[in-house]
C-alpha cells in the first residue's frame, strides 16, 4: 500500500507540473511545452502519421534545413519536416531523442548536438510523419 501511495503522490506532482507549463517559454531550465497541431487531411485521407515505433527505426538522415528522414524496417522512407527549428538542422549533427516511451510522436523535441565536439546545438519539434520518395539523381 505505501508504493501505492507514493506512485499517486508523484503522479498529482507531477500533473501540478504540468498544468504551469504554456506555449510562450519555458516551464523550467530543461522542458518546453509544444501544444499539438492539427493537421488538415487530403483529398485522398490521411498523408502521414502522428508516432512511429522506435524499434523499427534502422537509421536516420538529416536534409539540411529541411527535416530527419527515417528509414524504417522493410526499406520504407518517412520524413519528418519539423515543426520548429528547422533552419538549425544541418548534416553533420547528431540527434539525441529521449522518449518515455516506445514511440516517437508530433510534438516531441529531438535535441541536435554537433557530432565533433558533442557541443548542444539546439532543439527541434517533431511534425508528423509522412511517406519520403527521394528525388531522382540526373
Amino acid at each position: 500500500m505505501p508504493y501505492l501511495r507514493t506512485q499517486l503522490g508523484a503522479l498529482a506532482v507531477i500533473l501540478a507540473l504540468a498544468g504551469r507549463a504554456d506555449a510562450t517559454g519555458p516551464a523550467n531550465k530543461d522542458m518546453w511545452f509544444v501544444p499539438p497541431v492539427e493537421y488538415a487531411s487530403g483529398s485522398d485521407g490521411e498523408t502521414g502519421t502522428q508516432c512511429i515505433a522506435l524499434h523499427r527505426v534502422r537509421s536516420t538522415r538529416i536534409l539540411a534545413g529541411e527535416g530527419i528522414v527515417y528509414q524504417m524496417s522493410g526499406r520504407k522512407l518517412l520524413i519528418n519536416r519539423v515543426r520548429r527549428g528547422a533552419s538549425l538542422l544541418n548534416r553533420n549533427q547528431i540527434l539525441i531523442t529521449r522518449t518515455s516511451g516506445a514511440l516517437l510522436c508530433a510534438g516531441d523535441i529531438v535535441q541536435l548536438a554537433e557530432s565533433s565536439p558533442g557541443i548542444s546545438a539546439g532543439f527541434v519539434a517533431l511534425g508528423r510523419f509522412e511517406r519520403y520518395h527521394p528525388p531522382a539523381r540526373p
